[in-house]
């Protein structure tokens, strides 16, 4: 019974792959409606085998068959590979046999995939590559097909044009070959967000925020321009402590090397080559010839320029430059150079200073800002420029005015008549309008891009450093150092003062106090006021207001008058008294008042003949018969008595009795005059020098100059003569000589009237100072240089002397001309004789050297 069920079995399978044969064969033939007969009954026989499921899909696969259908074969595909990995070593044997191999099933796979594949590009979009991932993950396609639907989905993102679009695409695409990319729209979008709307604030947190930026140069040149407006040191220092541009944190050290008095070198990205330049700086040139080209020298005589160029600028030649710049030409063009000979600018037309740290320069046929660290400061031409409280530069063009920073931002566009300081106040001037602003509001408007001006005064008059009245038709106003008005617009006459303010008008006086509220809420027929007081006249009387501690106001008064701050005249009736600041009154009675136009804390009462005068307190300083008293200083007074002139110190006592025609004072010494005749009282030793001279007496030196019989002379307090009277004019030399003159000659000599140096015809004065003097002489026709400390410096055998350098440093030009050898010989000598240079010139080249004024 076994054997005969095997053999039924035997003879069934034999059965089923006779089927696939016929399946195969019905295929080849392309009888694909029999071979799905053959097929249907396959699966109910055999639903298992994975012969069936790849013929079936093989004929599905065939595009020119009508009922032709891609992914049906492919999931009969996928279904034989299954089958195959489930089906028994039996079957596959006998499907292998057959000609159906594991290879077979794959291969048929693959077609499928292919031709999938091939179908989603030609009509590619997201839906139909994200169906094919699905359809076949894990594909040899599936790489590609990413990046195609990354594509896709990025240009999808990009043409949104949003970066929200972008940033969505990002966060669903964590490892997108598109995300640098979409990283870098995001980074353009945000950074043209920024540019066109963005304050110094949005940049700042731009920097903080976004510190890969390709834009990072662009936020950094603007925060440099916008963070530095107020050219402060402090600006600076935070922007190179902020920046990574080395070159933007070079410029910014530059200028602050400059705006700190090129000392701050701390922070400077060429710290050590700074350093090595910085003692430079103060390095004093003047210009020098060999072989017919400029060259320039120090102090020392060291040659710092080599003999180069063609000229140079005449200012050199007047006078030594400080300026860090030094223009010469060269046969073609101009060029900046540094005091070291490196060259700046190479081609230039002409220079002119502006200030220490900017410059003008031509540049075909236009003028330039430059920053004499060696950057432009705007890439415009303008005509002028200046440098206005070492805070911005005033910039002229077309014939208007403008305001820029160091760093070139523009804090007032060029558009204005003219722009000023007054004090603290910044003031615009356009269309016969004036606008008013100071550094803290401009720096605040400046940070919300730029100034917004009202013209709103005709005239504007400082009060003080704080403080300015605006005028307007027939309106004033007072504001104060923020502008905020102290007060208001109106038809009055505003009087500022140290304690208030009061305001006249048609309709009275009316006072202000600091707070901008009425002190005294109505008007005032008459008002005087100042330091020390207020008067005020009401409809019935005055009333006395002191601005000194400890007094209380008064009222009721028939007349109030203001003398000065320390006193004031109160009338009561018929009677009148002096008040004084200190609480003191003193009556008038009948006694003039009179005051002193130079010394206002005095007042003096006359009575007849009788003068008494008070100091501020109301205390009597001196009291006597005077036609006539005038204070010459604070200590000093003169009085008359019956039409002659005495001195009586301040403290009362008589210095010098009323018996002069004269008494004046002048450089602290007083001249007395009696019948044409001159002396003198010395007020610092106490001393009268009688009446017999012909001139004002002078002080010299520890003695005096006097003039007697046509003739000078020197004598001491107590009329001992020191220098005869045999000369036509003295002069201190030094502490023991004198430079004396006689008709055309001049002498030097000492007290016991020695000559310190031999006669020489004429002296002029080269350089005087505290110290000592420098003098240019004459002997001979030939110029010489003496000195009151170190005597004769050159000997007399010069054309011509004169100094080039400072009062305070200089030095000195002598030129020698050699006429029959066609020279001239320059010699640069220090104000103690000190030879530091000589140079041999032609007649051509020294005219080329010589100042022209």
């Amino acid at each position: 019974m076994i054997k005969l069920i095997a053999f039924y079995l035997i003879i069934l399978n034999l059965a089923f792959f006779g089927a696939l044969d016929r399946i195969q064969k019905a295929i080849e033939k392309k009888e694909y409606e029999k071979a799905l007969e053959l097929i249907a009954k396959s699966y109910e026989k055999e639903p298992t085998n994975p012969g069936v499921d790849y013929y079936h899909s093989i004929i599905l696969f065939d595009s020119t068959y009508a009922k032709y259908h891609l992914d049906s074969a492919r999931i009969l595909a996928e279904n034989s590979l299954l089958k195959f990995e489930n089906a028994s070593p039996d079957i596959i044997e006998e499907i292998n046999e057959d000609g159906i191999t594991l290879e077979k099933l794959r291969n048929l796979h693959e077609q499928v995939r292919d031709r999938s594949f091939k179908n989603t590009l030609d009509s590619l979009s997201i839906a139909s590559a994200i169906s094919f991932q699905k359809r076949f993950p894990n594909s040899i396609y599936e790489s590609n097909l990413k990046y195609k639907v990354d594509s896709m989905e990025f240009r999808i993102a990009r043409l949104a044009r949003t970066q929200e679009a972008l940033l969505a695409y990002i966060k669903d695409h964590p490892a997108s070959q598109f995300n640098l990319k979409a990283d870098s729209i995001l980074d353009d979008m945000r950074y043209s967000v920024l540019e066109n709307t963005g304050d110094l604030e949005a940049f700042m947190s731009f920097h903080a925020k976004y510190p890969t930026t390709r834009h990072k140069n662009k936020v950094e040149r603007f925060i440099l321009k916008a963070s530095t407006a107020s050219h402060t040191e402090e600006d600076y220092e935070n922007f190179i402590r902020l920046a990574s541009n080395t070159y933007l944190k070079k410029k910014a050290a530059d200028v602050l090397y400059y705006q700190s008095n090129k000392g701050n070198t701390s922070l400077h990205p060429l710290k050590d080559s700074l350093n090595l330049i910085s003692p430079f700086h103060k390095t004093e040139l003047y210009p020098v010839i060999q072989n017919g080209l400029f060259g320039f020298y120090d102090r020392d005589g060291e040659k710092t320029i080599s003999h180069k160029y063609l000229s140079t600028l005449d200012l050199y030649k007047c006078g030594l430059t400080k300026d860090d710049w030094v223009f010469v030409k060269t046969s073609n063009t101009g060029q900046l150079l540094t005091k070291r000979g490196n060259v700046i600018v190479s081609s230039a037309g002409d220079y002119r200073s502006v200030s220490e740290d900017t410059g003008l320069l031509l540049q075909d046929g236009k003028w330039y800002l430059y920053h004499k660290s060696g950057f432009k400061i705007l890439e415009d031409h303008i005509d002028e420029a200046a440098v206005i409280d070492d805070r911005w530069i005033k910039v002229k063009k077309d014939n208007k005015w403008g305001l820029v920073s160091f760093m070139g931002l523009f804090v007032a566009e060029i558009i204005y008549d003219d722009i000023y300081k007054l004090e603290s106040f910044w003031v615009f001037e356009k269309n016969n309008r004036l606008a008013v602003y100071t550094d803290e509001l401009i720096l605040d408007e400046i940070e919300d891009r730029g100034i917004s001006l009202e013209f709103k005064f005709d005239d504007i008059e400082l009060v003080d450093e704080n403080a300015l009245i605006g005028f307007r038709d027939e309106k004033e106003c007072l504001l104060d150092s923020t502008l905020k008005f102290l007060i208001p617009w109106g038809n009055y006459e505003i009087y500022p003062e140290s304690s208030g303010w009061y305001l006249r008008s048609p309709d009275g006086f009316r006072l202000y106090n600091e707070t901008e509220e009425d002190l005294i809420d109505k008007n005032f027929p008459y008002l005087e006021s100042n330091e020390g007081w207020l008067a005020l006249k009401t409809e019935k009387d005055w009333m006395l207001v002191p601005k000194h501690d400890g007094l209380s106001p008064t009222f009721s008064h028939d007349s109030v008058r203001l003398l000065s701050k320390h006193v004031a005249i109160i009338f009561d009736g018929e009677n009148g008294r002096l008040q004084f600041s200190s609480g003191k009154e003193i009556s008038i009675e009948d006694r003039q008042i009179r005051t002193f136009q130079n010394r206002p804390q005095y007042v003096s009462l006359i009575d007849g003949s009788n003068t008494t005068i008070y100091d501020k307190l109301g205390n009597e300083i001196i009291s006597g018969k005077f036609d006539n008293s005038i204070f010459l200083n604070d200590s000093l007074i003169r009085v008359q008595v019956k039409g002659k002139q005495g001195l009586i110190h301040a403290k009362g006592d008589w210095i010098l009795n009323p018996v002069f025609d004269t008494i004046d004072e002048k450089d602290g010494l007083v001249l007395t005059l009696i019948d044409g005749k001159i002396g003198c009282y010395d007020p610092q030793i106490n001393e009268l020098i009688k009446t017999e001279y012909e001139a004002r007496i002078e002080r010299i030196g520890k003695f005096y100059l006097a003039k007697k019989d046509g003739k000078f002379g020197v004598i001491n307090h107590v009329k001992e003569v020191v220098i005869p009277f045999d000369y036509d004019e003295i002069k201190q030399w030094n502490d023991t000589s004198y430079l004396t003159r006689n008709s055309n000659e001049f002498l030097i000599i000492n007290q016991q009237e020695e000559a310190v140096y031999e006669p020489i015809e004429s002296v002029n004065t080269v350089i005087s100072s505290d110290t000592h003097s420098i003098y240019r002489f004459v002997k001979n026709g030939k110029y010489g240089l003496l000195s009151s400390r170190y005597g004769e410096l050159l000997e007399p055998e010069f054309t011509d002397i004169f100094n080039i350098g400072s009062k305070e440093n200089p030095l000195i030009f002598a030129d020698q001309h050699l006429d029959k050898a066609g020279f001239h010989v320059v010699s640069y000598v220090s104000e103690k004789g000190e030879l530091i240079l000589s140079k041999a010139y032609t007649k051509d080249e020294f005219d080329k050297i010589l100042c022209d004024d």
